[in-house]
């Protein structure tokens, strides 16, 4: 009989930047749906499809960069809202750099 696999592999997750998978608890979570409000979810509890970016890096400013634009923020259905979201993330990932 073959050993049992461990059941504590954490999920992993891509960051839809630069492509790098991690755990799921080292990412960044942006919750919503295609069409709707998108927000921040560090905690990662929100409902709602996520979009995931690396914490460390500059993944999260190269992001914020990419959805204020009309192409970018059309990628994920974000309408204008892509520029109140790159606003968010540039202001949480001041917030965690000063901690």
């Amino acid at each position: 009989m073959a050993p049992r696999r461990s059941s504590a592999r954490k999920p992993q997750r891509t960051c839809v930047q630069c492509g790098t998978g991690s755990e799921k608890g080292r990412m960044l979570r942006i919750a919503g749906n295609a069409g709707s409000e998108w927000t921040p979810d560090p905690d990662g509890r929100l409902p709602g499809r996520g979009i995931y970016l690396c914490r460390g890096g500059d993944c999260i400013e190269r992001f914020a960069a990419r959805i204020r634009t009309r192409k970018g923020g059309a990628r994920w259905n974000m309408g204008d809202g892509g520029g109140e979201l790159a606003d968010r993330l540039t202001a949480l990932r001041a917030g965690e750099a000063k901690s």
